[in-house]
């Protein structure tokens, strides 16, 4: 009847989508300015690499770097709907218990949202804790029938 709320893929992905996408630019960076040092034969006489394919070889690390930033920057795509799933879910399943207008949440408290809730009638309960079961059920321990307070 309610749909489960998944509070940690959309966080985890976001986590790594930085972490990635900082480590993509460092790598693509580096390899930039390898690549132009090595078509300016600035080292010559004095390279770590002076092979004959050093150009290719910082072309790679280019190419490596942009596939990092790209997986890095599909991360954060999938961390923005997984997030936005997640809060059509909660808006949804309290929705469904309590007949409410919109759910705007503000903090989570482990499971719990503190979060204003807007009735129908127009009526704005401010700091409301809604905690969630593993099913995804929405419980709410104050009135929402009377007046906000």
């Amino acid at each position: 009847m309610y749909t489960p709320i998944d509070l940690q893929t959309s966080l985890v992905a976001q986590g790594m989508g930085v972490l990635l996408a900082i480590i993509g630019l460092a790598v693509l960076a580096h390899g930039m300015w390898r690549r132009r040092r090595y078509r300016a034969h600035l080292d010559d006489q004095d390279a770590r690499y002076a092979g004959p394919d050093r150009v290719r070889d910082a072309t790679r690390e280019i190419v490596a770097g942009a596939g990092v930033l790209l997986l890095g920057v599909a991360a954060l795509v999938f961390a923005a709907f997984e997030s936005r799933a997640s809060d059509q879910a909660i808006q949804d399943n309290v929705t469904a218990k309590y007949g409410v207008e919109s759910v705007v949440g503000k903090e989570w408290r482990g499971n719990a949202l503190n979060a204003d809730v807007t009735m129908p009638d127009g009526t704005v309960h401010q700091d409301v804790l809604i905690t969630f079961a593993e099913s995804g059920e929405p419980q709410i321990s104050r009135d929402l029938t009377g007046a906000p307070g």
